[in-house]
């Protein structure tokens, strides 16, 4: 946000014209009052805490087999799951919704049904393991999955038709969790190894998954697609696609010199422009990995599959359903650009609980700036900064509830803009681009595959400039208000400043203020301040025209008229 300001002797107005695209603006404003949480249900209690029922043991393989039924919009299906167990214990928590019967469960190692209870979507298993032991189960089930209320905001599985009316199908659960359709270990902490998929659907329609493609068996009325990922996984982002789907292929070569089959599945009258569409994708891979590092998932390659919803960052198996539209600039698609971020902020570097997504929502929306850096320069670099700022309400701190699996964007969405702010907010206060970008690429290669929390990255920041950021990651990421610099600009030259909102220790943020072509940096406090810009001599119209840089900082302005209105006595408010 910058903010104009013209003082005469007879009015002063107030315009944001540097700060506004097509009569938009971006200011950033305080809530009257701060958003609250909402009531969680048991259900969200139970998939959301990591008790000892889930930390007791770690899934290393999953092997997930699923018949769709498209006309009834019904699943069935079997998963093995191999684990090993991390302390001793004699039960152990799966999750599954309540909507599927589980028709057995069984200790792959011995072949005997397991005992086992329900509440919820917890199953609590009886099963005695000690700290070593590998051991397996498999748990077979079948009945009707959620249905998306709003993909992929409100999750679930989605039935629709294409223009021929033959079926699409295809789900997405970040938020849900993926035991909305299958059972697993459903905790964002645990990822396994690596995974094989199984998708037998009618033979009319393909099925798509994560990973690489392994072969079809075809039966007489059904056909079996098999896929696995080589990579850890994070199980929100295993899916399935059905439809009837033409494949077409490219080729990318990396940083490295490696190449990547990018595959792109898309509906038949869709072919043609899909084939001139889908030419961003090199450009976009290119510059994200020379920002963050190597792409993740070389073996596994790149696809992106034609959806009924508007898009999900399904590991290598990207839902793409924007309309083939550039609608981030003339030759851009933001689904294409937002999605592609998270494999590497999300796929590959995941949060341990979703209270941190700002780590992946957040890191995601700054790539897209940064590749309209890449392209445009500084001036498109801030013009994605501001539209990234648009929405962002403060209503919320940006880290979440904890043991919740608490992610509404639509209540929070500040993950994704004030996220993306946060990043922005620390490069201009470093004034150093080279140790801002050591601080991403290496916080990205050292996590790679990994779970990770927001003190990951504090702690990076303050290792690489060898000074406490603390004050700086307190104020933006767990109060929900943004700093807010209360003012006052007089006909004089005069500008009063000081912060309102901030502990002292945030006493050490920068803004750029423009005083009639005069450029200065201020340092504001918890103190009114005062700057002076020397008026010329015989000047007798006080006509001055005052900027802030919003870009500066992610900050409010607010006008304060009484602002050192005793200074002559010595009284700073």
């Amino acid at each position: 946000m910058r903010i104009l300001i013209f003082f005469t002797a007879i009015a002063q107005i107030l315009i944001f014209s540097s700060c506004s695209i097509f009569g938009i603006h971006f200011q950033v404003h305080n809530p009257k009052k701060p958003g609250k949480a909402p009531v969680f249900s048991k259900e969200e209690v139970l998939l959301g805490e990591l008790t000892p029922f889930r930390t007791c043991f770690d899934v290393k393989y999953y092997d997930l087999s699923v018949t769709i039924n498209p006309d009834k919009k019904h699943l069935s299906g079997a998963v093995e799951i191999y684990s090993v167990a991390v302390s001793d214990f004699e039960t152990f928590q799966l999750d599954l919704h309540a909507n599927f019967e589980i028709s057995s469960l069984v200790n792959l190692d011995s072949g005997e049904e397991l005992k086992y209870t329900r509440n919820e979507r917890a199953i609590y298993v009886s099963l005695n393991q000690k700290i070593g032991d590998e051991f397996a189960v498999k748990v077979t089930y079948q009945g009707k999955p959620v249905v998306a209320k709003k993909p992929p905001w409100n999750g679930g599985f989605v039935w629709e038709q294409d223009e021929h009316k033959k079926p699409w199908v295809g789900v997405a659960c970040e938020s849900e969790g993926a035991s909305i359709w299958w059972p697993l270990k459903d905790h964002t902490t645990d990822e396994p190894d690596s995974m094989r998929m199984h998708f037998t659907v009618p033979k009319s329609v393909m099925a798509v998954g994560n990973g690489t493609f392994e072969g079809k068996v075809a039966q007489e009325e059904l056909t079996t697609y098999n896929w696995f990922v080589s990579y850890p996984i994070n199980t929100y982002n295993v899916t399935v696609y059905l439809g009837d789907f033409v494949k077409f292929t490219d080729t990318y070569t990396g940083i490295n010199g490696k190449e990547l089959a990018l595959d792109y599945y898309v509906l038949p009258y869709n072919l043609d422009t899909a084939k001139v569409h889908f030419k961003q994708v090199s450009p976009i891979l290119k510059v994200y990995e020379e920002k963050f590092g190597e792409y993740p998932w070389y073996r596994d390659g790149f696809k992106l599959v034609e959806s009924a919803f508007a898009g999900m960052e399904h590991q290598t198996a990207i839902a793409y359903g924007n309309g083939y539209k550039n609608d981030a600039d003339s030759v851009t698609d933001y689904i294409i650009l937002h999605e592609i971020a998270h494999e590497w902020w999300g796929n590959s570097v995941t949060v341990h609980d979703l209270s941190d997504v700002w780590i992946q929502e957040g890191f995601a929306t700054y790539a897209e700036a940064l590749y309209m850096e890449s392209k445009g320069g500084t001036e498109a670099y801030e013009e994605e900064m501001l539209w990234s700022r648009i929405m962002i309400g403060n209503k919320y701190p940006v880290i979440g509830i904890e043991g919740r699996r608490w992610f509404d964007s639509k209540k929070n969405g500040d993950v994704y803009g004030k996220g993306a702010w946060i990043l922005h907010t620390l490069r201009k206060h470093l004034e150093n681009d080279s140790l801002f970008f050591d601080i991403i690429h290496t916080f990205y290669e050292s996590n790679q595959y990994k779970i990770v929390k927001s003190n990951d990255f504090i702690t990076l920041v303050n290792q690489k400039t060898g000074s406490d950021y603390n004050w700086f990651f307190d104020q933006y990421l767990f109060n929900n208000y943004a700093p807010e610099l209360e003012y006052k600009f007089t006909e004089f030259g005069t500008v009063f400043y000081r912060w309102v909102n901030t502990e002292e220790s945030f006493n050490q943020i920068k803004l750029n203020l423009t005083v009639n072509g005069s450029k200065y940096v201020i340092t504001p406090t918890n103190k009114v301040q005062e700057l002076i810009h020397t008026k010329k001599i015989g000047d007798r119209k006080y006509y001055y025209s005052y900027e802030f840089d919003g870009m500066s900082a992610f900050c409010a302005f607010k006008k304060n008229n009484n602002l050192g209105i005793n200074r002559n006595f010595g009284e700073w408010d």
